[in-house]
């Protein structure tokens, strides 16, 4: 049995990835959300509220987990928020910290793509393939690329950085997608996609099943 820690079970990412987890009767989960009444019941699910921010508390909710997967985000509240830059980092902090003081070596952050690099050689975020579509929601997507650097010195927690492809959205749970590093994939028409289903299914796999490590990697069709 693989315990996990999921801090966000229920946002946009953070759901999807809950229950790809509860799929699999090899993994239980604790759910670490602002409302514990918005988690499904379910007997290999374990409900706990509480602030991040709290880094005493939190620890003390990760001890004696085989991993965590950080999938905090400020909310959709916020997205378009100037400020979510900040709390993105602070949520970041707080949690990095929280499972150092936790003892749980293994940290799994669901990434962003604006960090892959383009085949211009810039990262997407500065390439011509960037979606202007995305430019009200910079402040949130450079947050999260943040955490990626946040993450590259890191040498105490066995880290992974999971990038989606530019495009991620509500879709089919197929497993037909590939693997990438450093690089955004792209498919047959140029586009850059993964449904958060096949993402969530990448996750837990790489839970169940690690092969990355202190390192970034992709999905995409």
């Amino acid at each position: 049995m693989v315990k996990v820690v999921l801090i966000g079970a229920t946002g946009f990412v953070g759901r999807p990835i809950l229950d790809e987890a509860l799929a699999h009767d090899d993994v239980q989960v604790t759910a670490i959300v602002r409302n514990i009444a918005s988690l499904p019941a379910h007997p290999r699910l374990t409900p706990v509220a509480c602030d991040i921010h709290d880094t005493d508390a939190l620890a003390k909710a990760i001890e004696g987990h085989d991993a965590v997967i950080h999938a905090y985000h400020p909310g959709r509240d916020h997205v378009a928020d100037p400020a979510v830059y900040e709390m993105s980092i602070a949520g970041h902090e707080a949690v990095i910290a929280a499972v150092r003081e936790s003892g749980v070596k293994r940290l799994l952050c669901v990434g962003g793509a604006a960090s892959l690099n383009t085949p211009e050689g810039k990262e997407y975020i500065e390439s011509s393939h960037w979606d202007p579509a995305f430019d009200p929601y910079k402040p949130a997507i450079v947050g999260t690329r943040a955490l990626y650097y946040l993450l590259k010195p890191e040498r105490d927690l066995d880290w992974v950085f999971v990038a989606p492809s530019a495009w991620l959205r509500p879709g089919e749970r197929t497993g037909a997608f590939r693997y990438g590093k450093d690089d955004m994939l792209f498919d047959a028409e140029g586009n850059s996609r993964i449904s958060n289903e096949d993402y969530a299914l990448a996750m837990i796999e790489e839970l169940r099943h690690p092969r990355h490590h202190r390192e970034r990697f992709t999905v995409g069709y």
